[in-house]
């Protein structure tokens, strides 16, 4: 309501010493009143929305978004960093050089000089000093004195079923032992008794000569000087 129309509007209750009431100030006067008051308030919200209203609040907004991009960023490349730290982690160098693996196990036969050839391995492994006991080598020799005793007496040429399996077996066994025991990992390298077992297949002469060639190793070993333990 502007100014002119609410004049023409009091101006009659003033004259002749009328006074007004309170409702009658509030039914005149509390339009305007309110009005002037809203607009006031959406001026002020206006000029302030310049600084922090509502240009104030978008800046806020942009500057929240830059803060969480930024934080988003700086979250993500300090992720992205602690990955690609974690390849060290993966990576075996961190814990030092792999352990190389030994060779495939190669088939071989039994040479015909085993005699001879466990002088030689035996000399070679006492003179090098730390070596396995006789002790162990003997416990070797009893997982093959079994299948020897039975097939001994076979006159079959090819080795029976159950002895076939506790030759696998003994592999098994052999193989067992050297990731123990160091020292004989290194008997059975030297010796090749892992590649003459995989030799032997179902031929009972390879069998018996091989149980003869462990109690070589054995009885050399003693003459060296082997140790018991």
């Amino acid at each position: 309501m502007d100014h002119t129309a609410l004049l023409n509007r009091v101006h009659p209750l003033l004259t002749n010493g009328n006074r007004l009431s309170a409702q009658s100030f509030e039914a005149l006067f509390g339009t305007c009143t309110r009005t002037e008051r809203v607009s006031t308030q959406m001026a002020g919200w206006n000029d302030n929305g310049r600084s922090y209203g509502g240009g104030g609040y978008n800046n806020n907004r942009n500057g929240y978004s830059n803060s969480y991009n930024g934080n988003r960023s700086g979250y993500s490349n300090s992720y992205n960093g602690n990955r690609s730290g974690s390849s060290s982690y993966n990576s075996r160098s961190s814990y030092g050089p792999q352990k190389e693996l030994p060779p495939e196990i190669t088939p071989k036969k039994v040479p015909e000089d085993y005699v001879d050839e466990a002088e030689r391995i035996m000399r070679s492994l006492m003179s090098g000093g730390k070596t396995v006991t006789t002790s162990k080598i003997r416990n070797l020799l009893s997982l093959v004195t079994d299948i020897y005793n039975k097939e001994n007496i076979s006159p079959d040429e090819k080795l029976q079923p159950d002895s076939i399996v506790k030759l696998n077996l003994m592999r098994v066994r052999v193989a067992y032992e050297c990731g123990r025991d160091d020292t004989v990992k290194t008997f059975v390298a030297q010796t090749k008794l892992l590649e003459y077992l995989k030799g032997i297949s179902t031929d009972r002469a390879d069998l018996i000569r091989f149980a003869h060639y462990m109690e070589a190793l054995v009885a050399f070993h003693r003459y060296f000087g082997g140790k018991e333990g």
